[in-house]
């Protein structure tokens, strides 16, 4: 049977999200032009990957006017509807009027003559300026921070710049989003394993909601810098990467270096740095900064002069709102210190104990174990003791401020290296994140797993390390 291509392409509307979205666009935005470019495949597929269960917490961060609104909160939804008219989403932004113009711009796409050709089976039961509702109870339901949801519950939540710029370097804003959004928001959710949360915002300060939820675990991020900062390998579909250099924009037909260059000497480096980079900068000035950071993608020969250490930070208690219990496995010899992995979480003694020996099973015994002395860490040091590893205990005797500044130097001086084979360690951009935010940050656990190693490792493979306090360990 041969297809014409009017039916072919209402297939493709039925099945291609990239084809719906540009559709979407040209009936929003008549006139305009719909300005492709890679980022919007990459957005995509983590979006596809998203929907269909297998990246159900995800964080899209980009500057702003590269259509992630467009993309999350208009076509998106409309598409989910198509495929499924009992899905049932909550939209959340900023601010009523901006929830109310994104909804009328969903409105506009499924009540066009195409898309009820596509998705004749969408029909509405309800429409207000904050609801449609399918005939089959799905719907999208739009709200802004703070707002309302008592009864609500969804399969989907979609956050959309959930603060605006002018009230980022607000402690009571953030704070206060940051705790809707926990105590909230999340209860929305009526599947909450896979019930699916996509965060999407430029970034504003460290702890804006995408510094919140990222230091809390879970979420799978991809960042836009509007000018990389490094070459990266970006996935764009199951089989396809963009190779983005170092020094490229994001999309130079839409805003090129010159341009690009002229809004940062306008903003001012700290916004530009924010908003346009995706890494904010501590106002108050954080204690490591990014740049004194080794990012490698291997670790070097290993010398028998070298250590093998696994240090351990216990938490006192494995309640969601606890601290982390953080494992640091570091390798360091003259030329430096490298992290080779870094894991946290809120174990029970037995998790953590099998965690911690583990390592002396997959490393043998010339690991060395570095755990501090305190809560559950005291029976972990007598048990690895008993298992006839080589373990030293860690009495802090400063508050964590002084112990950081410790090991201040080591950092500084470009000692410490941070092992991430090509972009794949999932683990290494929250642990580099919560070592720029130090102190200021939501967690500082991995911080002080990674302060008693240096300490310890630093005097006993560096013959210049005596600048380190010697009562420290």
């Amino acid at each position: 049977m041969k297809y014409s291509k009017k039916e072919v392409y209402l297939a493709a509307l039925r099945s291609d999200f990239k084809v719906f979205l540009q559709q979407s666009f040209n009936t929003v935005h008549p006139g305009s032009q719909f300005m492709d470019n890679w980022h919007v495949d990459a957005i995509i597929h983590c979006l596809e990957s998203s929907i269909n269960g297998e990246m159900p917490r995800l964080i899209i961060n980009l500057p702003p006017r590269h259509l992630k609104s467009f993309i999350v909160s208009v076509a998106l939804p409309a598409f989910i509807l198509g495929m499924d008219p009992t899905a049932k989403i909550i939209c959340v932004s900023y601010s009523d009027d901006l929830a109310k113009t994104l909804s009328r711009a969903f409105v506009r796409v499924i009540e066009s003559e195409w898309y009820q050709k596509v998705f004749p089976h969408v029909q509405p039961k309800k429409m207000t300026e904050r609801e449609f509702e399918t005939d089959e109870g799905g719907f999208r339901y739009a709200t802004s921070v703070g707002g309302t949801l008592t009864g609500r519950g969804g399969d989907f939540i979609i956050i959309d710049d959930p603060i605006k710029p002018e009230s980022a370097q607000s402690e009571t804003t953030r704070v206060s989003t940051n705790e809707w959004y926990k105590n909230t928001l999340l209860s929305r959710l009526d599947d909450k394993e896979r019930g699916v949360i996509i965060l999407v915002m430029q970034r504003l300060h460290i702890n804006d909601l995408t510094g919140f939820v990222e230091a809390g675990g879970g979420f799978h991020k991809i960042s836009f810098p509007a000018i990389a900062t490094k070459d990266e390998r970006i996935p764009i579909s199951d089989t396809e990467v963009y190779v983005r250099r170092e020094g490229e924009a994001l999309h130079e037909e839409r805003e090129g270096i010159r341009l690009l260059t002229r809004l940062r000497d306008e903003l001012g480096a700290f916004n530009f740095s924010s908003q346009y980079q995706q890494a904010p900068e501590c106002p108050e000035g954080a204690m490591f900064k990014r740049k004194w950071l080794k990012i490698i993608d291997h670790l070097p020969q290993v010398t028998p002069d070298g250590l093998l250490t696994v240090s351990i930070d216990t938490a006192q208690s494995t309640a969601e709102t606890a601290d982390y219990s953080a494992i640091s496995l570091l390798y360091s010899d003259e030329s430096g210190h490298y992290v080779i992995f870094a894991d946290r979480g809120r174990w029970d003694y037995e998790t953590l104990l099998a965690k911690a020996l583990w390592y002396g099973k997959r490393y043998g015994r010339d690991i060395i174990y570095v755990v501090e002395a305190a809560s559950n860490g005291i029976s972990l040091i007598n048990s690895l003791r008993k298992a006839g590893l080589n373990c030293f205990h860690y009495y802090p005797k400063d508050d964590k401020g002084v112990r950081a500044a410790y090991a201040l130097p080591v950092i500084h001086s470009g000692r410490l290296h941070i092992i991430d084979r090509e972009g794949h360690n999932d683990w290494v951009e929250p642990y580099i994140n919560e070592l720029v935010s130090f102190p200021h940050g939501r967690y500082d656990d991995q911080v002080d797993s990674l302060v008693q190693v240096l300490i310890w490792a630093e005097r006993r493979v560096n013959t210049m390390g005596h600048y380190l306090r010697a009562g420290s360990l």
